[in-house]
């Protein structure tokens, strides 16, 4: 198995990690891994807005792995501390097991799907958001059906909760105070 370069895109902010420490262990997972660079991008500094943005870095921390080619091959929420987790996706990478055209074709059409959803409150937007990360980290068409599956569920049971909330409310309304 030939060994590609990889390129991982460090996604982090300066008020939780320690950018001291982090280029340390970089350039510890640097050696370790052949044939694997890690850039580290501090959120919280503005030269690093329009990058952030590209990569759609909405929470952190999170590593965008890259393919020799700049192809986006996976994605995780993890601390660069887990070096499992980058031994496993590196792997995966070089036996061409990512990125997987078809997931990435699924996601796409997925998430252009989500802009047309009306955010007007915060638990709309923290749920949408969420499944965004989750489905922006799926490697497997049946891991994009079990994310779905699981949000579906979540806005059914949300649903439901939020009518009964909506109507304990509604007893303890005064007939003139009521507005819709």
């Amino acid at each position: 198995m030939s060994r590609r370069k990889i390129k991982i895109m460090y996604f982090y902010s300066d008020l939780y990690e320690n950018e001291r420490r982090l280029s340390k262990l970089s350039k510890k997972l640097g050696e370790e891994l052949k044939g694997v660079k890690i850039h580290l991008v501090n959120v919280e500094d503005p030269r690093n807005e329009d990058i952030t943005e590209l990569y759609d870095v909405n929470m952190v921390p999170v590593m965008i792995f890259l393919t020799s080619k700049g192809e986006v091959a996976a994605r995780r929420s993890v601390p660069l501390s887990e070096k499992e987790v980058i031994h496993e996706v590196t792997d995966r990478i070089n036996r061409g097991e990512l990125p997987n055209p078809a997931v990435e074709e699924a996601r796409v059409k997925i998430l252009e799907a989500l802009k047309s959803v009306t955010q007007r409150n915060d638990v709309t937007q923290l749920i949408i958001n969420q499944a965004r990360n989750d489905i922006l980290e799926a490697d497997s068409e049946l891991e994009i059906q079990e994310i779905i599956n699981s949000y579906v569920s979540i806005v059914n049971h949300t649903i439901h909760d939020l009518r009964q909330f909506g109507q304990v409310l509604q007893r303890f309304l005064k007939k003139h105070e009521f507005l819709v």
